[in-house]
């Protein structure tokens, strides 16, 4: 039997190794690379608060991970691939790429649909919708526009491995405070944030019914001081803004050269990302 060195390291005898299976806003799968040095080597438990589509935590492949996000759409499609992707991958199959179907096919309140049905609308609504976009108004509800992209919905062979990857992984729902409760010493969490507002329409933080706003941030940073008390490592990632900076005061930083596919203008994908860096302590 081939050995698995202990920590955030990926199985050596696992065939495929999982990726992101929806696009989302700020997904870090391009930038993995520049904070992967940031990371320890070993840790107690991963903790990742604002998942989104998951891409530290599928990189990362930690041994170990709990993680969470205020988007209880988003977790019922994990929690439904998981449980079977293949019977998500069945409906996927069935709905046709329309702009009718599209329409009719985000009018249908998730809540009142199976949970493989609800997962599956959800990455249709991801890979059919304009630009890969997740946006709800005030009332909750998924209003992104057709995109007329002719492309497949999922990769059978990825779909898999995601449902495998999750089975070592303990989903928790709620706000970030919910979901760092246990962290002690010895543990890691990789914070990734609805970011502070640059100004302007290029801005997007709706992914739930309630936006993520300064008085958030400064919750944020309260609790990052908390963990840092007990002795948890962290990375954390926000746009470089001086106020973010004051924030954050006292804690090592960094900063990333990011692109942001998802905006609209190619002149303002191009953005500098600020890393907050308190290094993991070891476990007593």
């Amino acid at each position: 039997m081939r050995h698995t060195p202990p920590g955030l390291l990926f199985p050596l005898d696992e065939p495929v190794r999982a990726k992101p299976f929806v696009k989302w806003a700020g997904g870090k799968q391009a930038l993995l690379d520049a904070l992967r040095p940031h990371f320890p080597t070993g840790c107690g438990r991963y903790f990742e608060p604002f998942l989104g589509g998951g891409s530290v935590l599928f990189g990362l492949a930690p041994d170990h991970a709990i993680v969470g996000d205020r988007n209880d759409w988003l977790l019922d499609t994990y929690e439904a691939l998981r449980e079977d992707w293949r019977a998500v991958a069945a409906v996927l199959d069935g709905l046709p790429n329309t702009k009718e179907d599209y329409l009719r096919i985000r009018a249908v309140p998730p809540e009142s649909l199976a949970p493989a049905t609800r997962a599956a609308h959800f990455i249709y609504l991801n890979k059919t919708g304009f630009r890969g976009l997740f946006r709800v108004n005030r009332a909750g509800r998924f209003n992104v526009p057709y995109g007329a992209y002719d492309r497949r919905y999922y990769d059978p062979e990825n779909l898999e491995a995601v449902a495998r990857r999750l089975g070592t992984v303990t989903i928790r729902r709620g706000d970030f405070e919910d979901v760092l409760g246990d962290a002690v010493r010895g543990d890691f969490v990789y914070l990734d944030p609805p970011y502070a507002q640059l100004g302007g329409h290029s801005d997007f933080n709706r992914y739930t019914d309630g936006p993520f706003g300064p008085a958030d941030q400064e919750r944020l940073a309260a609790r990052c001081r908390r963990l840092a008390d007990l002795g948890v490592g962290f990375v954390l990632s926000n746009h470089d803004l001086p106020w973010v900076r004051e924030l954050y005061e006292g804690f090592e930083h960094a900063v990333v050269e990011a692109r942001r596919e998802i905006n609209l203008s190619p002149s303002k994908r191009s953005i500098r990302e600020l890393l907050v860096l308190n290094p993991a302590a070891p476990e007593r």
